[in-house]
């Protein structure tokens, strides 16, 4: 987590960036945003682009030695959807989902997301079921939290919609 819409956070610079690259090498699965994936890889950033783009995105986060899979997080290759699309590192075989996107955007998704992709994992579900969960229970968490109407400088409302995530785990 350092980066978003092109732009690195206040708190992180490029040197950062290429030590996350270098981290990357050491872990089985990796989840950046395309804006992390972009800095991390030197590919130029681009607010619109096409499912090539992502692939080649894709393959350059290969390069950085990523054991089992790259994910890229915040895809939308279809107007008004989102989601994720992954590589598996030894097969070379690509996988993507996708869901409505809601126009709004909260701190602590990125977090929400990771951390329901790793307790599916945990649970024994399939890495591409993993994340089909993650991503649902993200935007279950964003589309109560625009509900809620309340101050969001705190993030997501991901409390209420827990229950949805054990139902999910259980499936």
């Amino acid at each position: 987590v350092m980066a978003d819409n092109g732009k690195l956070y206040p708190a992180f610079d490029l040197a950062f960036a290429k030590e996350m690259a270098g981290l990357c090498g050491y872990a089985d699965i990796i989840v950046p945003n395309i804006t992390e994936a972009c800095l991390m890889t030197g590919t130029q950033y681009k607010t619109e682009y096409d499912e090539k783009y992502i692939r080649n995105l894709l393959q350059k986060l290969k390069a950085l030695g990523t054991k089992k899979a790259v994910v890229l997080t915040g895809v939308s290759l279809k107007k008004g959807r989102t989601g994720i699309a992954g590589l598996y590192v030894e097969s070379g075989e690509y996988f993507n989902y996708d869901h409505v996107k809601i126009d709004t955007s909260y701190h602590g998704t990125g977090d929400i997301f990771a951390s329901a992709s790793v307790g599916a994992l945990m649970n024994g579900k399939s890495l591409p079921d993993s994340l089909k969960i993650a991503a649902d229970y993200t935007l279950e968490c964003i589309r109560e939290t625009l509900n809620d109407g309340k101050e969001t400088w705190y993030g997501v409302n991901f409390e209420t919609v827990i229950p949805r995530l054990i139902e999910a785990l259980k499936g």
